[in-house]
C-alpha cells in the first residue's frame, strides 16, 4: 500500500506536457507520432538504415500523417555519383520502378539515398514534404 502511494506521488510530480519540453523533443515527437502533414515512410521507417531484406519488401513509398487524401504526384530517388553529382530516377506516383529498386540494391553499403515527393490532397492543395534520407546497408 505504501509503495502504491509513493509511486502515485512520484508520478504526479512528472510533467509530461509539451510546454516544458525542449523544442527539438517536440519536433521529434511531431515527426514520429501519427498526425501532422504528410511524411515519407518506407519499410516502416521515416529515415535511417535500410537493409537488403527490408528493401526487398518495399514496393512503394508510403505517406503518413493526418491528410488521408494525400497522394504522391511525383517522386525522385537520388544518390550522389562518384563525382558528387546528383543521379537518380523519377516517377509520377509512389510506386518504385524496377530501375529504382536496382539502383539502390547496387549501391555500396554506407551510401545515402534520398527520396523526395510532391504531394497533393483531394482538394488540390499541395503539401510540402521533407525529403527522407536513408543509408543503404546492403
Amino acid at each position: 500500500m505504501l509503495t502504491t502511494v509513493l509511486l502515485a506521488s512520484f508520478l504526479s510530480l512528472i510533467d509530461t506536457s509539451a510546454a516544458h519540453k525542449a523544442p527539438q523533443h517536440r519536433a521529434l515527437e511531431a515527426a514520429v507520432l501519427p498526425g501532422g502533414p504528410p511524411a515519407i515512410r518506407i519499410a516502416g521507417k521515416m529515415s535511417g538504415d535500410i537493409t537488403a531484406a527490408q528493401w526487398r519488401t518495399v514496393s512503394a513509398v508510403d505517406l503518413v500523417g493526418c491528410v488521408p487524401s494525400a497522394r504522391i504526384t511525383a517522386m525522385h530517388i537520388c544518390i550522389k555519383d562518384c563525382e558528387g553529382k546528383d543521379a537518380g530516377y523519377t516517377a509520377k506516383e509512389g510506386t518504385l520502378t524496377s530501375a529504382m529498386k536496382t539502383m539502390v540494391s547496387n549501391l555500396p553499403p554506407g551510401t545515402t539515398f534520398t527520396i523526395s515527393v510532391r504531394v497533393v490532397d483531394s482538394n488540390g492543395k499541395a503539401w510540402e514534404v521533407q525529403p527522407a534520407k536513408f543509408v543503404w546497408k546492403g
